[in-house]
């Protein structure tokens, strides 16, 4: 079965309208929810319908158990994963933050046999030249 690991941005979109990505998350295949994703569309929500949504995602998605969480082995994978882009690619972390957690997702995506579904084509595909995963840029 196909497991599909949704990034951060697809979701803000799909929430600031519902018809967006409908088929991806109705094709086949299961959605999946990386804990990572969940602390970023957390982090950018802040008035009470927001926090509602957020809300509503994570419950939805603990209670069909399709919540993917890091491992210590996808932290020290994505570790290596931004020291080889720094090195390969010129990345500088402290410029962007947000590459750390693509790393780590696409490291725990790999472990959990997820693909990832990312409209952040430039960081995934960078990911993808130093790390092996699945991923599909839409």
């Amino acid at each position: 079965m196909l497991k599909k690991l949704v990034d951060t941005n697809i979701f803000i979109d799909r929430f600031m309208n519902p018809e967006r990505f409908k088929g991806l998350f109705l094709s086949q295949g299961l959605v999946y929810l990386s804990a990572v994703v969940l602390m970023e569309i957390r982090a950018g929500a802040h008035s009470k319908e927001a926090l509602k949504a957020v809300q509503e995602l994570s419950n939805y998605f603990k209670r069909v158990e399709r919540i993917i969480v890091p491992t210590l082995k996808d932290y020290q994978q994505a570790g290596e994963i931004i020291a080889k882009l720094q090195e390969l690619k010129g990345y500088n972390i402290r410029k962007s933050s947000s590459i750390t957690n693509d790393c780590l997702i696409a490291s725990s995506a790999k472990s959990a046999g997820a693909m990832v579904y990312t409209q952040n084509k430039r960081d995934f595909e960078a990911i993808h030249t130093v790390f092996d995963f699945q991923i599909v840029c839409v």
